[in-house]
C-alpha cells in the first residue's frame, strides 16, 4: 500500500508584455508552500510559458529547486517556438512520456497534435495551433498505443495527467477530440482492478478549479495559478499603465494569490484528497464584474479542497 503527497499547478502563462503573470514570483511562492507542506514533486499541467527558449532562468528556477518539477506541455507552449525547441528548452526527449515515484506511475500525455486527415497527425509547432482551429487537441494512435501499454504494464496505480481533459463534467463535449477521449476511457476501464489501474485524471487548460468523479476515477480540473482570460476586454484595473505595459491586460481578471493545489492519494483507503486554496480577484475584478460570464465552470481565484473515493465500486 501506498501514499503519495505532490502539488499540482497550472497556466502560469509566463509572456512578458503580453500578460502580467509576475511568473517568477508566483513559482516562488507555489515552491515554497510544496516545501513547507511536505510535497515529493511538483506538478505543471501546462501552459507554463508561451516562448520557453526566452526564459531558461524560469525554467531552471523550477527545475533545480529542491523538489523535483516536471512539466505537461499545453499548446501555448509551441505560440513562437517550434516542437523541437519547446522539448530541448523544457528538457524533455518527447512530448509524452512517464515516470515512477512513491509506488505511483505518473503518465504525461501530449493532446497537442492536429489531424489533417485520418492517419495524417502533425504536432502545434510556431504558433501553428492558431491556424488549424477544426482540426486541434489530437492525440495519434501511436500515443494511445503507448498509453495503453503503459498503463496495463505498469506495477503500480497510475495518474493520468494533460493539459486539455480526457473528460470535462460540465461539459462534455470540452478537451481532448472525441475519438482520443474514447480511447483513453477505454484504457481506464480496462485498468480497473489491476496494479495500474488509473486513480486520477489530471488536466488544467480552462482556468476552472473543479473536480468530478466519473466512472470511480477522480478527474481534477486544476485552475490556472494565474487568471482567467476573458474575451471581451475591461479597463478597470486603477494602474492605467499596464494597460500600455502589458498587451493582453485588458483580457485578464488576475488572481491576488498563487493558486495551486496539494494532492494525497491513499491506496490504503482508496482515497484521492485534494487541499486546495483560497483566493480573490485584484481589485476585485472578477470575470462577471468584468461584463463576461463563466460559462458551464464558475471562474473563481481559487482551488477546490476535496476528498472522494476512487475506484469503480465507489462510482
Amino acid at each position: 500500500m501506498s501514499k503519495l503527497k505532490f502539488t499540482v499547478f497550472s497556466d502560469l502563462h509566463h509572456h512578458p508584455a503580453w500578460y502580467k503573470s509576475d511568473a517568477p514570483e508566483r513559482l516562488a511562492a507555489i515552491q515554497k508552500r510544496a516545501l513547507e507542506s511536505g510535497s515529493e514533486l511538483i506538478l505543471h499541467i501546462g501552459d507554463f510559458s508561451h516562448k520557453p527558449s526566452a526564459c531558461p532562468e524560469l525554467i531552471k528556477q523550477y527545475k533545480e529547486f529542491q523538489i523535483p518539477g516536471y512539466f505537461v506541455l499545453g499548446n501555448h507552449e509551441f505560440d513562437i517556438d517550434s516542437y523541437e525547441t519547446v522539448l530541448k528548452t523544457m528538457g524533455l526527449e518527447n512530448g509524452y512520456y512517464f515516470f515512477d515515484h512513491g509506488g505511483f506511475r505518473f503518465v504525461i500525455m501530449d493532446e497537442n497534435w492536429f489531424r489533417d486527415f485520418p492517419g495524417c497527425y502533425f504536432h502545434y509547432s510556431e504558433r501553428n495551433y492558431f491556424d488549424h482551429p477544426g482540426f486541434r487537441d489530437w492525440m495519434p494512435p501511436e500515443e494511445i498505443e503507448w498509453v495503453r501499454e503503459t498503463v496495463l504494464n505498469s506495477p503500480y496505480p497510475c495518474i493520468l495527467a494533460s493539459h486539455a481533459p480526457v473528460s470535462y463534467g460540465p461539459n462534455p463535449k470540452a478537451g481532448m477530440k472525441q475519438e482520443c477521449k474514447e480511447a483513453i476511457e477505454a484504457i481506464i476501464r480496462e485498468s480497473q482492478g489491476k496494479p495500474g489501474q488509473v486513480v486520477l485524471c489530471l488536466n488544467g487548460h480552462y482556468h476552472r478549479s473543479g473536480i468530478d468523479v466519473i466512472e470511480g476515477v477522480p478527474r481534477l480540473d486544476v485552475n490556472s495559478a494565474t487568471f482567467n482570460w476573458i474575451p471581451k476586454p475591461h479597463d478597470l484595473f486603477p494602474e492605467k499603465e499596464w494597460y500600455k505595459e502589458y498587451e493582453c491586460i485588458g483580457n485578464m481578471v488576475i488572481y491576488e494569490k498563487p493558486v495551486s493545489a496539494e494532492v494525497i492519494i491513499d491506496t490504503c483507503e482508496q482515497t484521492v484528497e485534494v487541499i486546495g486554496c483560497e483566493g480573490n480577484f485584484l481589485h476585485d475584478v472578477s470575470t462577471e464584474a468584468s461584463g463576461n460570464v463563466s460559462g458551464s465552470r464558475l471562474s473563481t481565484a481559487d482551488m477546490v479542497s476535496a476528498k472522494v473515493k476512487y475506484g469503480i465500486e465507489n462510482n
